[in-house]
């Protein structure tokens, strides 16, 4: 039988709310969000179950790669469309409603790249960040060069020359 589940995803600690087909909470109990943690979720959990969390920075992504990988249906919803900003939040309330508004089927589901695609992204940020780097110390030494006031441009010290160590 297919039940609802709910996760309010938090640093150190997770609370999962399980609902049935007739909008009860089974079970809620915490997890922490950490390997082990995450396999006694998986633990609870039948490939019946479809499973709902806020994308709340990259906390979700362990949990989302383990249940996903093992064929657990899951859907990541944006913080911003479930939660109300006026009422008081608590990781109960917020479990028990994610868990509520799936079954509702009233969560819409954000695009989650396959492993590879997000590992190719993070290499290219990584790279994007070193050319930067790269740019601010060249343009320190350039500071640093005019503030010596030397006739030498500082264009030809710069040039990429093969075996100088400045390639890119």
């Amino acid at each position: 039988m297919m039940r609802y589940v709910g996760i309010d995803v938090g640093k150190a600690q997770c609370r999962a709310a399980l609902v049935n087909q007739q909008g009860e909470v089974e079970n809620e109990f915490f997890f922490e969000n950490n390997t082990k943690g995450i396999s006694e979720l998986t633990d609870v959990l039948t490939r019946e179950d479809k499973v709902v969390m806020e994308s709340t920075g990259n906390l979700w992504l362990n949990i989302y790669d383990t249940l996903d990988s093992k064929n657990i249906k899951v859907v990541l919803a944006n913080p911003m469309q479930t939660t109300n900003r006026k009422k008081k939040k608590t990781d109960k309330i917020d479990a028990r409603k994610l868990a509520r508004l799936l079954k509702a089927d009233m969560i819409s589901e954000s695009y989650v790249p396959p492993i590879y695609l997000r590992e190719m992204r993070a290499l290219v940020r990584h790279r994007l960040s070193l050319v930067r780097m790269r740019t601010m110390e060249k343009n320190k030494v350039h500071a640093i060069w005019i503030s010596m006031g030397s006739g030498v441009s500082i264009r030809t010290c710069l040039e990429r020359r093969e075996g100088s160590g400045l390639e890119s």
